[in-house]
């Protein structure tokens, strides 16, 4: 089992966010992310300037969720990085297994969480409804567990007024890999996982 803490976040409660990443001052990438009250949620990356004419990215996830517990129903994601094309759906069926591409199953427990629905569920509940509480993971065919640990909670300024942003740790224990999907993944889901 591989205790992997990928991240220390900031999450600010809001339904659409739009990113632009700098590298050394460079425009490196525009990022957005939408979440809606239906239960689905969108993120999108795109390289820009030298970075997009070097290494060009354009990378679409989403994904469906029921908007009560956060638990998947379906997901996607198309991704152009360069050389490297790939497309990915997922869906939840009736008898508790996760249908990739309409070929492979996995068979999951009855609630399941990805990166993309717990980060919809990090930005909608309080701290302390989410604390150093696990929840079932799975991540393109490889099953585990996520946890958000609570860092503290403080006033951030967003260019036009100060948000109230809770700071997580995310945790996350890959416990079956046999299921992965593919060999490589784009650079994002891999990242996610990187030791």
């Amino acid at each position: 089992m591989r205790n992997i803490i990928i991240l220390f976040m900031t999450i600010c409660f809001a339904s659409g966010q739009s990113y632009s990443v700098s590298v050394f001052g460079i425009p490196a990438a525009d990022v957005e992310q939408t979440i809606h009250d239906s239960g689905k949620i969108e993120f999108t990356s795109q390289n820009r300037g030298i970075f997009d004419l070097f290494w060009p990215a354009k990378n679409v996830y989403d994904a469906i969720y029921d908007s009560n517990s956060f638990a998947l129903k379906s997901w996607s994601k198309t991704v152009k990085q360069g050389e490297f094309n790939q497309k990915v759906s997922g869906k939840v069926d009736f008898l508790g297994y996760l249908v990739y591409n309409d070929k492979t199953m996995i068979e999951i427990p009855q609630n399941i969480y990805t990166i993309f629905t717990l980060l919809a569920m990090v930005q909608s509940r309080p701290y302390d409804k989410l604390d150093t509480k696990w929840f079932d993971y799975e991540q393109e065919g490889q099953l585990g567990q996520a946890r958000f640990v609570w860092a503290d909670t403080s006033n951030t300024w967003n260019g036009k007024d100060s948000v109230m942003c809770d700071h997580y740790r995310l945790d996350i224990n890959i416990e079956e890999e046999k299921n992965k999907l593919d060999k490589r993944s784009d650079y994002f889901m891999e990242e996610i996982l990187a030791d």
